[in-house]
C-alpha cells in the first residue's frame, strides 16, 4: 500500500500547527515555563546527633542536581549545593520554617543564588520540604525556583536515644521557572 504522507506534506503540517499555535495567547497560568528541571537527592549530617532536647548542633550537607534538563544550551547538565550551620537544633526544630539562600554551582562552571522560603509538611510517613523562592544573582537571575525534598519522616525513638539521628537523605526536584 501506498503511503499518502512524504517527507514535504509531514513538514508543511508540522509548520502549519507551529504557526497556529503562535497565534493562540497564553493564559496567565502558562506565563511561566520550566527553564530547567532537576532530579537529585540531599544528604545532611548532625554532629551531635539531633535527639528530643534542642543543643548546639554542626549540620552538614550536600544536594546533588542530576540530571539538569533545560529549555536552552546546554540542555543536559549537574549541579550541587554544600550547606553548613552550626546552631539550636532538636528533632522537632527541623519541621520549623525558615528563610534562607543556597549557591547552586552549575557543571558548567556558572552559578546561581537561590533565596527562598522554606516550608515543611509530613504526609503519611514522609517528611516534605518545599523551598520557595527566586534566582537573585548568577545564571537564571529573575527566575522563580522551587525545590522538593522528600524524605522518610525521622525515627521518633532515634530521637530519644542518647546519640540521636546523624544523618538524613531524600530525594529531590529542583525547577527553574521563567
Amino acid at each position: 500500500m501506498l503511503s499518502l504522507v512524504t517527507p514535504r506534506i509531514a513538514a508543511a503540517a508540522l509548520t502549519a500547527v507551529g504557526s497556529l499555535t503562535l497565534l493562540i495567547p497564553a493564559s496567565p497560568a502558562q506565563a511561566q515555563v520550566a527553564l530547567v528541571t532537576c532530579g537529585g537527592s540531599q544528604t545532611t549530617t548532625y554532629s551531635p546527633g539531633l535527639t528530643n532536647t534542642a543543643q548546639t548542633v554542626q549540620r552538614a550537607g550536600q544536594n546533588i542536581h542530576t540530571p539538569c534538563v533545560s529549555t536552552a544550551p546546554p540542555f543536559t547538565f549537574s549541579g550541587s549545593t554544600t550547606f553548613t550551620s552550626t546552631s539550636a537544633l532538636s528533632c522537632l526544630s527541623l519541621t520549623a520554617a525558615n528563610t534562607g539562600t543556597d549557591l547552586i554551582t552549575w557543571s558548567t562552571g556558572r552559578t546561581s543564588t537561590f533565596s527562598y522560603n522554606r516550608t515543611v509538611t509530613v504526609v503519611q510517613g514522609q517528611t516534605v520540604v518545599t523551598l520557595t523562592g527566586s534566582i537573585t544573582a548568577g545564571d537564571f537571575q529573575g527566575s522563580t525556583a522551587q525545590e522538593t525534598i522528600t524524605s522518610v519522616s525521622l525515627d521518633l525513638g532515634a530521637c530519644s536515644s542518647p546519640q540521636g539521628i546523624t544523618s538524613t537523605y531524600g530525594v529531590s526536584e529542583l525547577v527553574i521557572l521563567g
